[in-house]
């Protein structure tokens, strides 16, 4: 089994990622193939990611309203 995730590297903003299983687990860290960068685990990714979605979102919500 393979596993695609595409997520931009904030450093070199490649988006290829080096795992250390086939299947990826909350606690495993993710790392960028091309620089090395280490991202973090991807449970705290997912946090990051689902947190800037809810930031984008509430002031659209708030401009339809005005």
């Amino acid at each position: 089994m393979t596993v695609q995730v595409e997520l931009p590297c904030p450093k070199c903003k490649s988006t290829k990622m080096k795992f250390e299983r086939a299947e990826i687990r909350e606690t495993d860290i993710i790392t960028c193939a091309a620089c090395g960068h280490n991202l973090g685990t991807m449970a705290s990714i997912r946090q990051k990611m689902n947190k800037a979605y809810q930031q984008l979102k509430q002031p659209s919500a708030a401009r339809k309203l005005q």
